[in-house]
């Protein structure tokens, strides 16, 4: 038989709910910022025009529809 008192048991009843709370808090944060990357992947910004537009593809490169301009998908890392 598991011994406890009346304060342990009230502390019981009130920390797993915060914890469990938690954890369901820090779930919907990490699923939300998994869904944010994946929308900003898609959009992309043309390096010459400066056009925005959206790709569905997986390739790592898309094409400007407006120029024609191969772009890369993510932030620039080039200094030019």
């Amino acid at each position: 038989m598991i011994d406890l008192t009346i304060e342990e048991l009230i502390l019981w009843m009130i920390s797993v709910p915060f914890v469990m709370v938690g954890i369901g808090f820090i779930s919907a944060s990490l699923r939300r910022r998994a869904a944010v990357r994946s929308a900003q992947r898609k959009i992309i910004t043309c390096r010459v025009c400066g056009h925005l537009y959206r790709d569905l593809s997986q390739d790592d490169e898309a094409e400007c529809p407006k120029c024609g301009r191969v772009n890369e998908r993510g932030r620039s890392t080039r200094l030019g």
